[in-house]
């Protein structure tokens, strides 16, 4: 840090490759989604966070409107390629690690079985793997 509380070389100034979310918190209009995950109440200060593992937080990364966006969004940076190469670089971006030849059946049929059954387009049952992966215990917890 340099001088005044601004970034030196730690990284650019207009907020580009953070690793961070910035929002706006207004005591009494708490983001539900946020308070699911043991977000800290600001009326006080807080020596350690709590954490808890409730089933409120598995249902809201079903269904939480922000997260299925995000699975879709995910999805669509994939569109174009061959489905084993979209397979792979989904695992890697989510998990740090190539899929394994039984995911990589699995999620092979999982596409398969949401466009053919569930009538669904093929992009959506991409964006619907992408929202699976999300809310698998590999992606939610750091081990």
């Amino acid at each position: 840090m340099e001088g005044r509380g601004r970034p030196a070389t730690s990284g650019p100034v207009d907020g580009d490759g953070r690793r961070s979310l910035y929002i706006n918190v207004r005591r009494n209009f708490l983001t539900p989604f946020f308070l699911a995950f043991d977000f800290p109440t600001p009326f006080t200060t807080m020596g350690r966070r709590s954490s808890s593992n409730v089933p409120a937080q598995a249902l809201t990364m079903m269904n939480n409107p922000l997260v299925i966006q995000q699975a879709a969004m995910w999805s669509t940076r994939t569109a174009g390629q061959p489905a084993d190469d979209r397979i792979r670089t989904l695992y890697e971006a989510a998990f740090s690690r190539p899929p394994s030849p039984d995911e990589m059946a699995a999620a092979a049929a999982f596409i398969e079985s949401q466009s053919h059954t569930s009538g669904e387009t093929t992009e959506q049952a991409w964006a619907d793997l992408c929202h699976v992966l999300l809310n698998t215990k590999e992606f939610v917890f750091i081990e």
